[in-house]
């Protein structure tokens, strides 16, 4: 399924797939760790606050067309990997959180060039 949603900041496209690739990279991680069927707290975590991020920055993506970005998984996923990050975030998991400022900086450079 493509996903057709988009911003469009200073003229250029930026879709949530190329979001996802700033993301993993920001994180040192590759981009296959999105499919893989994988439960290494890493990885793990990397597709929990990419969800976030995902809904904080692209709200009409629906919960399938994010669920399609990670290979196929079912929208419960989306919905579970949300409600964790949020609650890793509130809790203040020092290492989650320092991954998704990491990641929420990156994100944001990368819209405002």
């Amino acid at each position: 399924m493509r996903i057709k949603v988009m911003l469009y900041v200073n003229e250029e496209r930026k879709g949530p797939e190329q979001m996802l690739r700033i993301i993993a990279n920001a994180l040192q991680m590759g981009y296959e760790n999105y499919t893989i069927k994988c439960r290494k707290r890493e990885v793990v975590e990397l597709r929990f606050l990419s969800a976030l991020l995902l809904r904080k920055f692209y709200p009409r993506l629906t919960l399938k067309q994010i669920a399609s970005l990670y290979g196929g998984q079912d929208h419960s996923s989306i919905i579970n990997g949300v409600e964790r990050a949020t609650d890793l975030l509130e809790t203040n998991d020092r290492h989650f959180t320092e991954k998704y400022n990491t990641a929420l900086n990156t994100v944001t450079q990368w819209l405002k060039d």
